[in-house]
């Protein structure tokens, strides 16, 4: 990989840990701004906001492996198909979240549930894609 390449893998990974520690931080506030956001449905909307944080931080850090892993040179190894197969797994429990939440609010837009169902469908042929690679690496790798 060029080092253009490298340079904007190190600049995703370093946006993806402000991006957890942002998550992270409005973990600490949503209490104390639940009472000024959610009127009705409080513990529902609790419940979402803290399950798609939990899931969005599970999401980021599995795509930041995989960035790191493309970083390195090993975009074609078994564990950049695992970390897409659990990035399909969050964006699906995301998806139930959200279809969960729009129970109470119906204003959550449904563009936003069909998106995550897109990224969900093509996470999943990725690691397809991923793992038939890695296969083909591996038994070339044994043949010389």
């Amino acid at each position: 990989m060029k080092n253009s390449g490298k340079k904007i893998a190190g600049v995703l990974g370093i946006i993806l840990l402000i991006c957890m520690c942002v998550i992270i931080a409005l973990f600490a506030v949503t209490p104390f701004l639940a009472k000024y956001m959610f009127s009705l449905y409080a513990a529902q909307n609790l419940l979402f906001c803290y399950t798609a944080g939990a899931l969005a931080l599970w999401f980021l850090y599995e795509l930041r492996k995989l960035i790191l892993s493309v970083r390195d040179g090993n975009p074609f190894v078994r564990r950049n198909v695992t970390s897409l197969k659990r990035l399909s797994l969050a964006l699906a429990l995301l998806l139930a979240d959200f279809i969960f939440i729009f129970c109470f609010v119906p204003s959550i837009s449904k563009l936003l549930c069909i998106a995550l169902l897109l990224g969900t469908l093509c996470a999943r042929v990725l690691a397809y894609l991923i793992e038939r690679a890695a296969e083909y690496r591996e038994e070339i790798d044994l043949t010389v």
